[in-house]
């Protein structure tokens, strides 16, 4: 029986952002499942494409590009671009399949002089994007600029939330645990996020019993730092792994409230309360159409009253639309 080769472009490799890694721990479990026996293939989407990588898409029957917030509106080089990749390595990598992909940011470049830019970048992702397949696409905003870019997509949500069904969902507690793990963005760091960041681990510390911090980058401890927090003996730092994570979310008396969106979504796949505070476009965007529990970082003082409160995980995950974007690989098994 033969196996297909699988090439993975990882959004993991070449980062220190733990988020990425939570993400690609989702793309491969769910690429495993339509493709159980088949070679997997990991190559960098953060440095440069090389021979080996270009070699190995030859010989792959899929390229997958795994997940976050790659896809951008305007082209600035693919030396600075999230995803290292340019015209000449589309002429030979010209088929990558999106999974979960998202946009960086919802930005308008519509200046005179972003347009250029704007139609390099248009004609690179059609240039490297496979027109025969229908690509996932985690929220419906990214859905829409995929359409703008000729590009034609299925909103699936993010694939780390692919196995939250209602049944999982439903045995999450409604009520206030006694411990939470919190996460801050050390990359969102202008005053009024400084202050909605105090504020929020003010509210924590008056609610909760044990507090734990999440380092998922080296910077966020610089942050707690520059909070005053950092001798606070109620905050205790977890180390920045995805295990020891795991160890505190497969504690059942455990919320997690936090500024990082795929730690949350973590917290709910272990089955735990969660409350994402919106730093960006991504959270808002996945909220908007799935109900993901989210709170808006200028709302902060109402942070308090709601998870005193009760409240269920009611998230609408489109299962119609994960199955129809699977359909078109197990079709083909």
């Amino acid at each position: 029986m033969s196996r297909k080769k699988i090439l993975l472009l990882d959004t993991s490799n070449n980062t220190e952002n733990m988020g990425d890694f939570i993400i690609m721990d989702s793309v491969q479990k769910q690429l495993r499942k339509i493709f159980p026996d088949d070679f997997f293939i990991n190559a960098s989407t953060h440095e440069t494409i090389g021979k080996k990588t270009h070699e190995w898409h030859r010989e792959a029957a899929y390229t997958f590009l795994g997940g976050t917030n790659l896809l951008s509106g305007r082209y600035i080089g693919k030396n600075r671009a999230q995803w290292r990749f340019g015209f000449k390595d589309s002429k030979s990598i010209n088929d990558v399949i999106g999974l979960a992909v998202g946009w960086q940011s919802d930005r308008k470049y519509s200046r005179t002089k972003d347009i250029p830019f704007v139609f390099a970048q248009k004609k690179l992702y059609k240039n490297s994007m496979n027109d025969k397949i229908l690509h996932s696409v985690r929220d419906s905003f990214t859905q829409k600029k995929m359409l703008e870019y000729g590009i034609d997509s299925i909103n699936t949500a993010c694939v780390t939330m692919w196995d939250l069904t209602p049944e999982h969902l439903q045995n999450i507690k409604q009520t206030k645990s006694s411990t939470v793990v919190m996460t801050l963005t050390d990359y969102r760091r202008d005053q009024e996020f400084l202050e909605s960041y105090r504020d929020m681990l003010l509210i924590l510390i008056k609610n909760y019993q044990q507090i734990f911090l999440w380092v998922q980058s080296a910077a966020d401890i610089d942050l707690l730092t520059e909070l005053g927090f950092a001798k606070e003996d109620r905050i205790m730092l977890l180390s920045p792994t995805l295990q020891a994570l795991d160890n505190v979310l497969n504690k059942e008396d455990t919320d997690y409230v936090g500024t990082r969106l795929h730690a949350g979504i973590r917290a709910l796949q272990h089955g735990r309360r969660t409350v994402i505070i919106e730093v960006d476009n991504r959270a808002r965007e996945i909220a908007r159409d799935t109900n993901l529990k989210t709170l808006n970082y200028q709302n902060i003082s109402k942070l308090d009253a709601l998870i005193n409160s009760n409240f269920d995980m009611d998230i609408h995950v489109p299962f119609d639309q994960i199955e129809r974007w699977k359909s078109q690989f197990i079709s083909e098994i």
